[in-house]
């Protein structure tokens, strides 16, 4: 018998979708310039520039846990994401007055505006639907496609407006992005709510206090630390995979050399490439009654890790045999399993936070999952910090094993996931697919 597919989403989706891309467009656009305008235009030292990019985004994070906490037990989600996305806007507008004594100001909104937005948007997409609902899934899988689209946009754009008008002109625009998000959501405040954000925020106004929630403590450890190590095997994009790609590929295509950095734009591109050919899948497997669990999807996503760094391995084996430059297909077909298990790990585990938290405390938990993140790009400088005294070969296998470990992790959480989780849900998400 042929199973019902899920009905459509609620329009609030589709208004925090249009936040969040006009949110990455404009930060993604600064985090493109922010080292070149550090060390141009300020005059820092590249190790001073560095050091200073590398603290902000580790603020950035970090300060989404407490966010987290202001947002559930005083602001609501709403009331956050615009107060943040009023801050962002802000902080970008200081830093378009292109004043060296305005950087900390400005960084300083930035933070702050980051603090309430990251963790407040997060938690508003999970509260649409609730717990036992099919759909929380698949919205985030959108929502994480938005994420992307903006991501990619923004660093084309602020190469073109800086080269073009300036700095000032591109931090401008980011800005400009920032007021396109807040006035979306005022437009659309009314629908940026669901059953489950009415009632937590009813408990909240009753004065239910967020830090004594019954937390599922082993179960949200286990889902942190598993996306904790998935992120430092996924950051290696931008480190180690970058200097393969500059050091030991062929880069010519029909006589032309093209940069080790232009590699680089293939998992933006196999986003919008993989994401509709999975979406099918899972809607296929649907109509036919044997859709994979959540966790089932998310453990395939984790292996996908560890299949990226085993090719890896092999092209790392193959390249200290003929001593020479291996071809970039080892490299591709990387990224295409780095990309698919980012695609099933990254917004299922944000699904799978937003159901492990208390109704009350949804965006601190989302403020946690930033910080895994933020824990995970941490070991992923430190690992990468090995590239040069260690064997390729060596490196891929330490990374394979990261990749296994994160697996292991979310295995020995699953019974605690189960425990967390209502009865109706557990048996949704848990029960054995004849796929597997």
């Amino acid at each position: 018998m042929a199973v019902r597919l899920p009905a459509r989403h609620p329009r609030g989706l589709y208004a925090l979708c249009a936040v969040e891309l006009c949110e990455r467009f404009a930060a993604s656009l600064f985090g493109s310039l922010l080292l070149l305008y550090l060390s141009e235009r300020l005059r820092l030292s590249l190790s001073s520039a560095t050091r200073w990019g590398g603290s902000w985004s580790a603020m950035v994070y970090l300060s989404s846990v407490l966010g987290g906490v202001m947002v559930d037990r005083w602001l609501g989600t709403r009331r956050a994401i615009l107060l943040g996305a009023g801050l962002l806007a802000a902080g970008y507008a200081v830093l378009s007055l292109d004043r060296a004594s305005l950087l900390y100001p400005s960084a300083g909104l930035l933070v702050l505006g980051h603090a309430l937005f990251k963790p407040s948007i997060h938690s508003a997409v999970g509260k649409l639907y609730e717990p036992t609902d099919r759909r929380r899934e698949d919205a985030f899988s959108l929502f994480y496609v938005v994420f992307n689209i903006g991501a990619a946009c923004g660093p084309l754009a602020g190469g073109f407006l800086r080269t073009a008008w300036g700095w000032s002109a591109a931090f401008a625009v980011a800005g400009l992005s920032m007021l396109f998000a807040l006035a979306a959501g005022l437009l659309c405040y009314r629908w940026l709510t669901g059953p489950v954000q009415q009632r937590s925020e009813e408990e909240a106004a009753l004065g239910q206090e967020v830090l004594r929630s019954s937390w599922p403590v082993a179960a949200m450890a286990g889902i942190l630390a598993a996306g904790l190590l998935f992120t430092a095997v996924y950051e290696q994009t931008g480190q180690s995979l970058l200097l393969w790609a500059r050091d030991c590929t062929r880069r010519s295509l029909l006589g032309h050399t093209f940069p080790a950095s232009s590699l680089l734009g293939m998992p933006g591109l196999l986003v919008l490439g993989i994401q509709p050919l999975l979406s099918r899948t899972v809607s296929t497997l649907t109509q036919r009654g044997c859709r994979p669990s959540l966790l089932v999807r998310i453990r395939i996503g984790l292996l996908s890790g560890v299949v990226a760094y085993v090719i890896m391995l092999f092209a790392a084996l193959r390249q200290d045999g003929a001593q020479g430059l291996v071809s970039p297909l080892w490299l591709v077909a990387c990224f295409v399993a780095l990309t698919l298990g980012e695609l099933l790990v990254y917004p299922l585990c944000m699904a799978l936070v937003t159901r492990l938290a208390p109704p009350t405390a949804t965006a601190a938990a989302m403020g946690l999952w930033m910080a895994a993140l933020a824990g995970g790009q941490w070991l992923a400088g430190e690992v990468a910090a090995h590239w040069a005294t260690w064997s390729h070969a060596a490196f891929f296998l330490l990374l394979s094993a990261l990749a296994l470990a994160a697996v292991v992790v979310l295995a020995l959480a699953t019974r605690s996931i189960r425990r967390a989780l209502s009865d109706p849900d557990r048996a949704q998400m848990l029960r054995r697919s004849p796929v597997v």
